[in-house]
Order: C-alpha cells, then structure tokens, then sequence
C-alpha cells in the first residue's frame, strides 16, 4: 500500500512502498536515535535513547532562505516555506502537537504584508543514524514490549539549530535596497561568510533593521527581539557551541518494517498531498481562527455597561451565543483530530471529513453564519463608540425601546414621541430630544455631522442650560424617515415645518439649513492712533459710571498728558504692568476687550500699540503690518476710530504711517467706517470748527479726497478727568467723565449704523503684501522638503515620501530666541525650534531684539516618511525644485513692482536661515552627514538661481493684476505641505489672540448710560 507520498518540499521523502522512512521537522526536541513516534498525531512516544550509532558531518551545513510576506495568506501557511509538510501542518493547525521554536512563529501577533520579510537560516552541525535492517533491528533496540500507540522509529537524526527573523521594513526605507541587502547576507549566510561588508549603505542599512523578531531554540534565542546585527554576530557562536545544537530533522522507519509482530501490522500513511479532503481542514481552520480573534477583539472592547436595557441585554446573547460557538469549535477540533489521526492509520477514508464538516451542528461556524455574527458584533461595538462620543460631548443617550415599559407591545414612533413629550415635560431645564437611527446616520453623514456639531455648539454658548438627548430609533420596528427634533418649550411651528401627528419641528430636506443655530453678532471697532492719544483710556468710559468708580475699579491701562505740553506720566489709578514701558505706547501689542451684552451680542474694541511712538521709523512699520495682520482674523470690522490730538499740524506723520497704509489695505470700501476721535479737548472746544478745517485739508494734502469729515463722524473726548489733581477740580473731572461717556454712547450709535466692512473678500495691494509674508516660511519649509526628497531619491536611499507636520504654537517666538534641537531622521539631521520660557513664564520672544536678524516662528514643523511611494524620481523632484523657486520670485516680483516690500525680499531672510541651520550641523563633529552636506549645497545655489530668475522675470516685463497674483497664493495653498502650515499659522494667531482678550460680562458694566444704550438693542 502507499505509506507515504512525495511532497513539494525537499525533506520529504515519501515512497510509494512500506520500508521507507518519512521525515519530519522537529517540534518536539526530545526525541534521540531509537525513540518512538506516533506519526498519526505527529508525537513523541518515548525518548529512548541508543549509544550505537553512525556519525556525519553533513555536505552543506548552512542553508539560508528569504522570502516575503503576503497579507492574503494564514500564518501557519508559511510553514511551507521553512520546509514543515502537508501532514506536519495539519497536526498543528488541529492543535495536536503544541507548536516550539521556529514553528511558533504561528503566534506572531503583528501584521504580515507585502513589506515583511522571512530571514531563515539553518545550521547542520552533524547527522546520526543507526543501521537498521527489516525485521532485524531487535539486534540494535528490543521492540516495545507492550502494546503501543507509536508507528514509527527515529532512525536519524540531523542536529544544529535554526532560527526564523521576522523583518518589518521600516516605512521610511527602500523595500529594493532592504531586499538587496538581505539577498546578499544570505548568500554569505549560504556560504558560511557571516561579515558585513563595511560599505557605508550596508552598515547602515542593517543598523536601521532593529526590532526584529526571532524564532528559534530557547538554547539560542534568549530574547525574542533584537538587531539584526545582533544576530549576525550571534551565529557564528551558535554554530561553535554543540550545547545550542538540538535535533532538526527527524526521520523514521515504520514499526511494521523494523520489526515482526502482529502488534506492528497496522499501517500508518498519508493523505497525497493534493487530496481536497485533508486540505480542506487547513482552509477551514484556518478561517475560523481568524475570524474567532476578530471576536475575540471586538469583545474585548464591548464596555459592560451600554446605558441601555436593550443593548445591554443585546450584549448578553451575543456573549452567550459566542460562547456556544467556542463550545462547537472546539467539539469540531476533537471530532477532526480524531478523524485525521485515524485517517492516516487507515480505519477511515478521507472523505469522512467532508461529513463531519458539514455538520449541522456546527452550522454556527460556516462561513456566512459567522459574517453575520461579525457583522452584529461590530455593529454592537460601533454603537456603544457612539454613545462613549456622546457622553464625552454632554449628550444624553437613550434607546427608544426602553422608553415604552410594555415590552409585549409593539411600540410605533408616535407611541414614543406621546410618552418622551409627557416625561420631558416635567423637565425644570430646556431640553432638545433629538430622534435618530443608524440608518439616517449612514445615509445622510455629512448632515447629521452638521447638526451634531450645531447641537454641541449651542449647548455650549448658549448663557441658559440646555439638556440635549439623543433618541436612538434603530431598533424600532417602524422606520424613521428623517431627523426629527423636540423642542422645549413645546410651541406651536409654522405648517410647513410642522408633523400633523406631533407637535415636534421635523427637517424636511438636505437643503435645508437642518438645524437652526444662533449666530452671535459681534460689533468690531478698530482703535488708532499715536501714542499716548487715550485709545484706551476710552474704553474706561463704557466701563465705569464715574470717576469714582474708576479709581476703585479695575481700569484699562493708560498713560497720560499735563495739560497742553502732553509730558507723559502714569496715571494714578492705573495698576503697573511689568510689560508696559512709558516711554512707550501703553498698549505694546494688539488687545481686544470684548464687552458681553445681551444674548448673542458682543461688542469688541481692538485696541493697538502707539504709532510714532519714541522708536519711530522701522517700528512704526512692523506696528502697522502687527496690526493689519491681527484684524486679518476676522470677518468684518464695524468702525475704523482713529484718535488724534487736537493740533493738527503734528498729524501729518501719523496719517502717512498709519492712515495711508490702512487705507491700502481697504481700499476701496473703507472709507465710509473712519471714524475721526480727538481726545484732550477741553482746551479747543471754541476752536472745533478750525480743528475740521484743518482736518480736511490735511487729507486733502495726502490724497485722501474719498474719507469724510461731518459732525456726525467726528466726535470729542476729554481725558483730564485722568489727571492727577487735587480735590479743589475733582468735580471738573468728574463733570469732564460725565461728558465723555455721553459722547461715547454717540459714537457707539453711530457705529451701530454703519455697514459693516466684509474682510473676507477684500482684495488690495497691501493685503497681498500680508498673504505672501504669511505664505513666505510655509513657501520655504515646502521648497526645503523638495529638496530633501530629492536628494534622497537621487542618493537611492529611499524612495518613500518624506512628509512635513505642522503644528500651532501659543507664544511668540523667533529663530533667535527659541530653544533648538537638532533630531535625526533617517540619513538626515534636522533642525527643532520649540519656544523658550522663562522661570517667571514671559515669553522669551519678548526680550528678543528688533535689530538682530531672526525669523518669525509662527508654527513648528516636524518631518516623517509615508510608507507610500513618493511617485516622483530625482529628475522631477529637481524639476519641481527650480519651478517652485520661479513661482516664488514671481511673487517678489509683483511686490517690487508696487514697492509694497518693506524690506525687499520675504523670502531671503529665511533662505539664509536655512544656510546657517546646515553650517551648523556640518560643523558639529559628532553629526556626520553626507546628506546634510548635499542639501548644504543645493541651499547655497539658491541664490544664483533667484539672480537669474530676477533678471528673467525683468526681462519678461510681467504685470500680473490682484486676481492673477492671488491665482498664484491659491495655487500654493491647494499643495498639502502649505495647507497645513497655513492652517496651523492661523490657529496660532487665534490663540494668541485669545491670549490677549479681556471679556467684560453685562454684570460687571457699571455704566448706567451705557447700560440703557444695551437694553435698548433688546
């Protein structure tokens, strides 16, 4: 009969014929020459031991293997690849042989995909053999002398060791230069050569191949995740020391040949290799496995309690039903060990399986039966991810079939709606009960996205509390059509919005804007003006009633002028501030004070540093840009109040620092929200009409024909109630505050009828100058990653992308003052920026100084590689180099053209930082990088490339309009790399906008008159 069948792989060596022997890879270590072996279940009988035998070294010691992973294939399967036959793998796969050394890499719990690699090597020390002859060899070992269930004799043995390195590539690495490298360590491996070639890419290659798993004897491997280095160097000690040496490869005579006894008569033999019938155990096993460990994981995540009587009764039968199904799985293992085990010694055919697989018993495991369950569990799980999210967010979770207690009636969802309505009614609080399903969720996502981020954004602005609870209808047998919410109080809705069942307010269509959230208006005023003017003295009037009440109050800080010479002094009822200087503008940065009035209505002073304050020139330049770039946050600006001293003849400076560059920034729709605010005026109220007069012409003089100058936008404030006096003026002062704030409530009823000024779509020249200075660093940091990836690729070191993260910062911080780092990434060294504070936590940027050369951080960047392909070869990475540079100078260009760049180039300040960052490096003795000097050197002829692209664009002439220069910006913006640098700037300026705000709530405006002004916008 056919004991054994040749398989694939070459340890096997099946025949045709009883008398020849079957091999197997060793799982158990313990057997020795003369041991039994029960081949129908792949174990060891006993571990007899005989001293007479043959010895050998073998012709090839070492063999070695790589191969690749495969994402669609079971793990047990790549025990193919390592030399483990049909039957060995069967009797692993049912579990009848407990899986040790190499084979336990079946236990492996990463993923193998397509950038795993299989190292595998093994080392022969020696082969054993006894001489057996059939039917004699009771002259070498006596025969078992009672019945036993072993089939085979271990007649040879090769001994050694093996070990089976599991390689995940690193994602920022070349899968083609890891796999050369692996190739050629197993072709020395093969060749018994285990030193690394010392060439730079080897060496480093292999250092980068850290974190690898190994399999192998416990006389070896005493660590399951090392170096591959490591390794290398171990292997040569591993094959000099005989005590790691175990058995490797066992082969075995049948009982029946060796010896005579009707005990021995019994065949035992294998299935042919390709019989469906024994291969479709593995397919199957395998399947099941994988799809228990599915949920296993999903259970394991299932929270014990799901705020729900129906989920959490829903996760008791799944439990229940699960177990079941272990309890069947592991009936089907015993019954097919059984089976296989007497297959292979011949009491059954093979196709005895097939009746035992189809079962109907275990029907729970088929395949669809066990999708479904999947499909249930998950379901479950998602669910209760859902109602986590909602707790996080302050939102009530209810399902709607616990509402109705009579659990025997099927409850409609009116049924439903009548008992929420009645229960939530007796609510003391405002309540939204929002209905839902899964399958709305599903099918209409973007809109329940939108009305959960409405829901939560009301709930959270809103000045009453407001509960809000989430109806889950998924599980009710009559099928929600749409959204529908429940409102206290329960009112009655116009027709077209109203359910005829219900008094409940349903969303009828996506168009339709689905949830109505409450928009806050806010008033913007912008405050200019020189310094010491009293910006922000005015704010002091709507805050406080009186004099009196300033003085014990917490005020606006301010400074303030002596009668007609404004000497400066420090007011006294102001508090010090470390930050403030008072040879200064007060108000060294942009401030808000934001004062809360009525429900959904804000009003928001910008208050701004001094201009032509003691430093004057540059400084009066970077102020305005400051400025220009905080009221770029946002969406609209009310009012422009420029205050001006009353002698005019001092004004033209301010009005040709400050005015004309707003206005540039504007144009053309500005005009009519300038506001004019002169201050100190109690000494020039006879000449209010000269004051205008003068005004005019001044703006007459600078160009300035479109602004107006009318008694309803020119108002009058005098600040020597702020004065230091004695109690004989105090009723002056306090006669002067009284008349302030009355003019302020003026203004504020003017600036109420002005048309707000849209930002957001404003397009002008000196907004354009704003944009490219913003875009200039993300600009940079983009062009330095091409250049990166570039190098990269051209050094064939790798070929996966490198990307950039961009992350938003809260403080002020420049190349100058913040703390650096310098990290290494893959052959690179980078440079870190982080900011710098102080043990009394100012910032650092703060005593930064304005004539040192430095570079605005508005953001921090860090890099990494994608495990994506970066689709782009040298060639065109040094393409995409030169035509980003050319787009960028296009960009200066138009700048030049207008004489909008203060100081030239926006973009060289941080090309030459660049320059400096990699000098640096280079010149640190413990940073050796060649790729670092590559980069060096492509930063360094940047600067004739910009040369020449100048002199081209000069040549060419080019006039780009507004639109063609944002189509540029646009274009820069729509790459990833920028968008992200981008967006993080602007979370940053929003953050350190906030940092400078100050919320007045109602409650704490003493102001009586300014108090009636905000009851009147009821």
């Amino acid at each position: 009969m056919n004991e054994i069948w040749r398989s694939s792989s070459t340890l096997n060596l099946y025949k045709t014929q009883d008398g020849y022997p079957i091999e197997r890879k060793v799982i158990d270590a313990s057997g020795r020459l003369g041991s039994l072996y029960d081949a129908s279940t792949d174990n060891l009988i006993d571990s007899h031991s005989v001293q007479a035998f043959e010895s050998k070294v073998p012709r090839t010691r070492s063999i070695c293997r790589v191969f690749s992973g495969d994402s669609s294939r079971d793990l047990t399967s790549f025990l193919k690849d390592v030399d483990f036959d049909d039957a060995i793998r069967q009797s692993i796969c049912l579990q009848m042989v407990t899986p040790r050394g190499i084979s336990r890499f079946i236990e492996y719990n990463y993923s193998v995909n397509e950038n795993t690699r299989f190292l595998h090597y093994s080392y022969r020390a020696r082969k054993e053999w006894l001489e057996v002859t059939a039917h004699k060899t009771d002259r070498i070992v006596a025969a078992p002398l009672t019945s036993t269930q072993a089939t085979h004799m271990i007649t040879k043995i090769v001994w050694g060791f093996e070990i089976l390195c599991i390689i995940q590539i690193p994602k920022n690495h070349s899968v083609d230069l890891i796999d050369q490298l692996l190739y050629k360590i197993c072709d020395q491996l093969n060749h018994n050569r285990i030193t690394i070639t010392n060439k730079s890419n080897n060496l480093y290659l292999t250092n980068q191949l850290q974190n690898i798993t190994v399999y192998g004897p416990e006389t070896c491997i005493d660590q399951s995740n090392i170096s591959l280095l490591t390794i290398l160097n171990r292997i040569k000690n591993w094959q000099k020391d005989s005590n790691t040496h175990q058995p490797l490869v066992y082969t075995m005579q049948p009982l029946r040949w060796l010896y005579n006894g009707s005990q021995f008569h019994v065949p035992c033999s294998f299935p042919k290799p390709d019989n469906s019938h024994t291969a479709q155990i593995e397919i199957v096993i395998h399947r099941i496995n994988r799809q228990m460990k599915n949920l296993k994981e999903i259970f394991e995540n299932l929270p014990i309690n799901m705020s729900s009587t129906t989920l959490d009764q829903r996760s008791k039968t799944f439990q229940q039903k699960r177990r079941f199904m272990l309890d069947s799985y592991d009936h089907l293992q015993e019954r097919l060990r059984l089976a296989l085990a007497d297959i292979r010694r011949h009491r059954f055919e093979s196709v005895a399986l097939d009746d035992i697989l189809g079962d109907q018993r275990y029907e729970c495991l088929c395949d669809s039966e066990m999708k479904k369950f999947l499909s249930q569990v998950q379901q479950l799980l998602n669910k209760s991810i859902s109602i986590e999210k909602l707790k996080n967010d302050e939102i009530e979770y209810r399902n709607a079939l616990d509402i109705n207690p009579n659990q025997e009636i099927s409850s409609t969802i009116v049924d439903i709606d009548v008992i929420l309505k009645r229960t939530y009614s007796r609510e003391k609080e405002n309540f939204i009960l929002w209905y839902s399903s899964d399958r709305l969720k599903r099918e209409e996502e973007n809109r329940y996205q939108q009305i959960y981020q409405e829901l939560t954004w009301e709930r959270q602005h809103l000045e009453q509390q407001i509960k809000i609870v989430y109806i889950d209808f998924t599980d009710v047998t009559e099928r929600l059509e749409d959204f529908i919410f429940v409102r206290s109080p329960l009112v009655e809705v116009s027709t077209n919005d109203r359910d005829p069942t219900t008094d409940t307010v349903r969303i009828l269509s996506p168009s339709k804007e689905p949830f109505p959230k409450p928009k806050p208006t806010e008033i913007n005023v912008l405050l200019m003006g020189e310094t010491d003017v009293g910006k922000s003295t005015f704010i002091n009037y709507l805050k406080f009633k009186s004099f009196q009440h300033a003085e014990q109050g917490e005020p606006v800080s301010f400074c303030n002028t002596v009668c007609n010479h404004f000497d400066k002094f420090a007011a006294k009822i102001d508090t010090v501030d470390l930050n403030e200087n008072f040879d200064q503008s007060v108000t060294q940065q942009c401030k808000s004070h934001v004062f809360v009035l009525n429900h959904g209505l804000s009003l928001r002073f910008i208050d701004t540093p001094g201009i032509d304050d003691i430093q004057r020139n540059n400084q009066d330049v970077n102020t305005i840009d400051k400025i220009l770039n905080y009221i770029n946050n946002f969406s609209h600006l009310n009012a422009i109040c420029l205050f001006l001293k009353p002698n005019i003849s001092e004004l033209n400076a301010f009005f040709r620092f400050c005015v004309k560059p707003l206005l540039t920034y504007l144009i053309p729709n500005g005009n009519d929200n300038i506001i004019f605010c002169f201050t100190y005026t109690r000494s020039t109220f006879s000449t209010r009409d000269h004051t205008d007069r003068s005004l005019r012409k001044m703006l007459d003089d600078e160009q300035l024909y479109n602004i107006s100058v009318k008694k309803e936008n020119t108002f009058y404030f005098d600040n020597e109630s702020f004065l230091n006096v004695d109690e004989y003026r105090q009723q002056e002062c306090i006669n002067s505050w009284d008349a302030s704030v009355a003019e302020s409530v003026r203004l504020l009823t003017y600036i109420e009828q002005c048309k707000p000024l849209n930002l957001e779509t404003l397009l002008s020249l000196h907004r354009v100058a704003l944009d490219i200075s913003m875009l200039a660093r993300p600009l940079m940091e983009t062009m330095r990653l091409i250049i990166y990836n570039w190098k990269l690729s051209e050094a064939s070191l790798l070929i996966n992308h490198m990307i950039l993260n961009s992350y938003p910062i809260d403080n002020d911080m420049c190349t100058n003052c913040a703390e650096i780092t310098f990290v290494e990434l893959g052959p690179l060294w980078l440079t870190q920026y982080q900011p710098t504070l102080l043990n009394s936590n100012e910032n650092q940027h703060r005593r930064c100084l304005t004539n040192k050369k430095h570079v605005l951080i508005e953001s921090t960047v860090t890099y990494e590689f994608v495990p994506l392909p970066a689709g782009l070869e040298k060639e065109r990475w040094q393409s995409s180099f030169y035509n980003f540079i050319f787009k960028c100078d296009r960009l200066l260009h138009f700048l030049r053209q207008q004489e909008l760049s203060n100081h030239d180039d926006p973009f060289q300040p941080i090309l030459e930082r660049y320059l400096e960052e990699e000098q640096q490096i280079l010149q640190m003795c413990n940073l050796k990088s060649d790729m670092n000097r590559r980069v060096h050197e492509v930063l360094e002829s940047i600067t004739q490339i910009r040369q020449e692209n100048s002199k081209k664009l000069y040549q060419l002439n080019e006039s780009l309009s507004l639109n063609q220069v944002y189509q540029i910006i646009n274009e820069f913006i729509t790459i990833p790399t920028v968008r992200k640098q981008i967006d993080s700037i602007k979370t940053s300026r929003r953050l350190k906008m906030a940092k400078q705000e100050c919320i007045i709530p109602k409650d704490s405006i003493n102001n009586i008159i300014f108090t009636s002004f905000i009851d009147s916008h009821r």
